[in-house]
Parts: structure tokens; sequence; C-alpha cells
């Protein structure tokens, strides 16, 4: 993590997306009935320092502090921290606006496992690197990497467009296995018989 961290610093967007798992909550199991389960879903974190802790200032000689993490410690009070995230707010926080428009909600859930799957192969498929043994250079445009998902006779009718694809392409992600279902290890075999080269292995979380 201390790696993956430094090279976000050093990175023009200063942060990462990944992966993150949870159970379903109380409250949502209460309302909606069904069972525990595990949710899943993209999240990003950032690396800008948001004030909410107090940075130990280090005893190091080097003036450089630009690739370096530091340690904190919590704000003396609540009044402290308050300021401190206020102050550091003024130079990104935009003006309200009349006629600013609403952001859309966010479209970070996964609703099937195989959702999972899907999502990463695009993922590793558009990233500055590929990922899973693919080469990047296996479809020429967005419209043929749908087509090739929809291949797949489960995905035939799963919701995806040319903007949703490019959504994804040159994004500083962090893959994480897929989960291993029986439907996912079909996706993946359905991928094997397509590129024999694909990393079955790699893609799937053992």
């Amino acid at each position: 993590m201390v790696s993956i961290f430094k090279q976000t610093l050093s990175s023009k967007e200063k942060e990462f997306e990944f992966t993150s798992s949870s159970l379903r909550g109380a409250k949502d199991i209460f309302k909606l009935g069904g069972h525990s389960v595990m949710n899943y879903k993209d999240q990003k974190f950032r690396m800008h320092y948001d004030n909410r802790r107090a940075i130990v200032c280090s005893t190091t000689q080097n003036s450089d502090v630009s690739n370096q993490l530091f340690e904190s410690k919590p704000w003396v009070t609540a009044v402290a921290c308050s300021k401190a995230r206020f102050v550091s707010k003024i130079a990104y926080k935009l003006p309200y606006l009349q006629f600013t428009p609403l952001r859309s909600p966010s479209k970070s859930k996964y609703r099937s496992y195989i959702e999972i799957a899907v999502r990463n192969f695009i993922k590793g498929y558009l990233s500055n690197e590929p990922c899973f043994g693919l080469k990047g250079t296996e479809f020429k445009r967005y419209n043929d990497l749908i087509s090739f998902i929809r291949g797949f006779d489960p995905l035939k009718d799963i919701k995806l467009t040319r903007q949703s694809v490019s959504q994804y392409k040159s994004r500083n992600l962090i893959l994480r296995p897929v989960i291993v279902t029986r439907e996912n290890i079909a996706f993946a075999d359905f991928v094997v018989s397509k590129l024999p080269y694909f990393d079955k292995t790699s893609f799937l979380k053992t």
C-alpha cells in the first residue's frame, strides 16, 4: 500500500479507484428482507489532504516532501478541525449558482456478480497498461468491445453504451480479482475461447 500511495502522489490525479466490499446493512435487510450478502461497488481513494487529522511534522532534513508519507494525530478539539477543513476548502469549493446543474447519482454499485466480471474486463482492457494478459488492441472500436461481451449469451441484453464504456478509458484503476461464481467462471471461459492468451487465473479470485 505504501508503494501504491507514493505512486499515486506522483500522478496528476492524486487518486485511484478500487472495488470495495461490505455486508448488507441491518436497516436494508429489515426494510427489504433477504439475507446478509456482500455488496460490491467502485470507490475512489483521494490522496488530497482533507484536514481530518493533524499532520505530525517530520524531523527529516529533506526539503522535498512531495513524495513522503507522514504520520497524523487527532485534532485537540472539534473546533480546530472544523476551522482547518473550512480553510482547506476555500480554493476548491465552487460558489453556488442558480443554474448549476445537479450531478447525476453515482452508478458505482454492482447489481450482480457477473457485472463485476464485465466491468473488470472492460477496465482491464482499457487500462493504460492492459491487464489479464490482454493487449489493448483486440477491439478497434468501443462497439466492437460491446459486441464481444454481448456474444456471451447470458450478457446478450446487458446495458452498455459507447459512453459508459469510454468512462473507463485512461482511469487510474486498481483492479481486484473477480469473485468466483459459476456465471463468472463461464464468462472467463468464454473470453479464453475467443482470446486464448487471456489470463483467467489473474482475472478470477481464488
